[in-house]
């Protein structure tokens, strides 16, 4: 008889572990469903912050708002298009959520929401090798060896307000294009002066690059050095979550830093610099 009430006891024991082994993945599943998904504009070939690997998107930028959206529970798709004026144009469109290291202007203001910054874009002047350094002028202040000189930069991007005055003074002598390698192959076979860039993309540029790593160098004039934030496509948030959003980059401050210091140790040694 006693056996008998062993073998009934272990049946229910087992029944009970099968019962709750069977759910607990069902149950830590449904805790893990996103709210929603959302679309974020990523770029092909922008390195070192998106760009596509064997398929999937890697970057700066891309491992920060991946982690941003977990902590808040959002999934996420990514599309890429040719330019960034293409981008801004379909956010308008609302084909797309959200677009990343996006400066904020009050013209983006009127059809777009923005998040607290979470990291500092700088954007540096780079030359030719042979360019003799640059001193630097007051704040405020372009080098006098810009005056006349053809610098080349990135159609769409904010370059601050010395750059814009520098602009119009010599409309000029501004060229825009869309790829950093073309800005750089410019300066390469000397047909420009200068060319604005990201620190950190031109950097990732001269040093995957072997014929550029001998001819292109980033000067020690930083143009322009403001916070980017998030494009958020209005509507697409509540309240509640975009607070909560916001919260997120900052709780994860010291996180996003350290990432960035990681790539910047890696991509700005001294030989990039003139």
């Amino acid at each position: 008889m006693r056996t008998s009430k062993l073998s009934v006891s272990h049946i229910k024991r087992i029944f009970i572990c099968l019962f709750i082994f069977g759910w607990a993945p069902l149950l830590q599943a449904k805790e893990h469903v996103c709210e929603k998904t959302i679309t974020i504009s990523a770029a092909n070939d922008w390195p070192p912050y998106s760009y596509k690997e064997n398929g999937v998107f890697k970057g700066l930028d891309i491992e920060i708002i991946e982690l941003l959206l977990q902590d808040v529970n959002i999934c996420w798709n990514y599309v890429a298009f040719p330019s960034s004026s293409r981008a801004f144009s379909e956010f308008q469109k609302d084909h797309v959520d959200l677009i990343f290291a996006a400066s904020y202007t009050s013209n983006r203001r009127g059809f777009a929401e923005f998040s607290v910054a979470y990291r500092t874009e700088i954007m540096q002047l780079f030359s030719h090798i042979s360019q003799p350094p640059l001193q630097k002028s007051p704040k405020g202040r372009f080098p006098l060896a810009l005056n006349n000189a053809i610098v080349a930069i990135n159609r769409g991007s904010v370059y601050g307000p010395a750059f814009s005055h520098f602009q119009a003074q010599c409309t000029d002598c501004v060229i825009e294009l869309s790829e950093s390698i073309d800005r750089f192959e410019l300066i390469k076979h000397k047909r420009v002066n200068f060319a604005v860039e990201d620190l950190l993309s031109g950097a990732y540029l001269i040093k995957n690059n072997t014929q550029l790593s001998h001819s292109v160098r980033a000067t020690h004039i930083t143009v322009h050095s403001n916070p980017v934030h998030y494009m958020l496509r209005p509507g697409m948030f509540s309240e509640k979550k975009l607070r909560e959003f916001n919260l997120a980059i900052i709780n994860n401050k010291c996180r996003i830093e350290t990432l960035t210091n990681q790539y910047k140790a890696q991509l700005t040694t001294k030989e990039i610099f003139e």
